[in-house]
C-alpha cells in the first residue's frame, strides 16, 4: 500500500487540504473557509472533519500516515503561541489536540517555513541544501533552509523577511517600526506607493481599484508610471536580499506568492541592487529564482514533514 499524508495549508482566510503521497503527487484537495472570528475550537473542530474526510478517502489510495500542517504565527514546540491572522490564539496546543482528534501523528509548523520547504522538496529548489524563501503577498514572509533543514531560530521567530530595514525613517510598517521590506514589496505596499503617486498627481489611476493586478496590467500595457512601482519593489528587494546574502551566504534565494508572478517587472531592478550591493562573488553564484509551485507550496511541505516525522 503507498503511504499518504494531510498536507494543510492553513491562513487567515482559508483552509486548503491535500492527500498527498510520498512521492509529492496531490491525490485530492479541498478548500474550507476558516471563519477565525467563531474561535479556535470551531476552527480545530472544522479542521478535524475536513481532514477526517481526506483520511476516509486515502483508504481506497493507501495508508495515512501523518499530518503536517503549516499555521500562520509563532510557532514553537507544536504550540501557537501567537498569531496576528488568528485572534485568540495564545499558546494554543494545535499540534497536541488535533493528533488526539484525528488519532494520527501530526506536525506543526509555521506557515512560511511549510512553504520552503515544500520548494525545496518538490520545487524550485530540489537538490539544494541551503535556501531563503521569501513570500510576496498581502505581506512579506520568509523561510530559511539550512543544511537541509528548517532554521528556526531561537524561538520560532527566524526568517522575518518582511521586517528587514530597507528605508531608514520610511514608511510606517504594521509591526510598529517604520521602512521594513514589506512597506514596499508587498502587495499592501505597492498599492500604497501607487496611492501615495495618484495623490502627488504622478498618475491618474483609479484608487479604488487599484490592486497589483491592475497595476501590472496597466504596466504590461506601457504605464511608466506602473512599471516604476515593480520597479521600485524589486529595488527594495534587491537591498533587503543583499544583506541576507552576506550573513547567510544560501546556494539560492527563491521567491514566490501573488506580487512574483510579476517577476520580469520587478527581477531586472532586483538583481541590480544585488550586483552593486554583494561581494561579486556572492552575486555571480548565488542563484535567484521563482517559485515553482504555486499555491501547492505550503500544502507539500507540510506533507513531507509528515513523512519525515513518520521516518524517524
Amino acid at each position: 500500500m503507498k503511504r499518504l499524508a494531510i498536507g494543510i495549508d492553513m491562513g487567515g482566510t482559508n483552509i486548503r487540504l491535500a492527500l498527498v503521497t510520498d512521492d509529492g503527487t496531490i491525490i485530492t484537495s479541498a478548500r474550507h473557509k476558516t471563519s477565525a472570528q467563531e474561535g479556535k475550537d470551531s476552527v480545530i473542530a472544522r479542521l478535524s472533519s475536513a481532514a477526517s474526510e481526506l483520511i476516509a478517502e486515502g483508504q481506497g489510495h493507501g495508508t495515512v500516515i501523518g499530518v503536517g500542517i503549516g499555521a500562520p504565527g509563532l510557532i514553537e514546540n507544536g504550540v501557537v503561541r501567537c498569531s496576528p491572522n488568528l485572534p485568540g490564539w495564545n499558546d494554543v496546543p494545535f499540534q497536541r489536540i488535533l493528533g488526539e482528534a484525528l488519532a494520527l501523528p501530526v506536525i506543526l509548523e509555521n506557515d512560511a517555513n511549510a512553504v520552503a520547504y515544500g520548494e525545496k522538496s518538490t520545487g524550485a529548489g530540489k537538490g539544494l541544501n541551503s535556501l531563503i524563501c521569501i513570500t510576496l503577498g498581502t505581506g512579506v514572509g520568509g523561510g530559511l533552509i539550512l543544511d537541509g533543514k528548517i532554521w528556526r531560530g531561537a524561538f520560532g521567530m527566524a526568517g522575518e523577511v518582511g521586517h528587514i530595514v530597507v528605508e531608514p525613517d520610511g514608511n510606517k510598517c504594521s509591526c510598529g517600526n517604520r521602512g521594513c521590506l514589506e512597506t514596499y514589496a508587498s502587495a499592501t505596499g505597492i498599492v500604497r506607493t501607487a496611492r501615495d503617486t495618484v495623490n502627488k498627481g504622478d498618475a491618474s489611476w483609479d484608487i479604488g481599484t487599484l490592486t497589483t493586478e491592475t497595476l501590472e496590467g496597466a504596466a504590461r500595457g506601457g504605464d511608466k508610471a506602473a512599471a516604476s512601482l515593480f520597479a521600485g519593489a524589486g529595488r527594495y528587494l534587491g537591498i533587503g536580499i543583499a544583506s541576507l546574502l552576506h550573513i547567510l551566504n544560501p546556494e539560492a534565494v527563491i521567491l514566490g506568492g501573488g506580487v512574483a508572478r510579476a517577476w520580469d517587472l520587478f527581477y531586472p531592478s532586483l538583481s541590480e541592487e544585488i550586483k552593486q550591493r554583494c561581494f561579486k562573488e556572492i552575486a555571480e553564484r548565488t542563484r535567484i529564482l521563482p517559485a515553482s509551485l504555486g499555491d501547492n507550496a505550503g500544502i507539500l511541505g507540510a506533507a513531507r514533514l509528515a513523512f519525515e516525522q513518520s521516518a524517524v
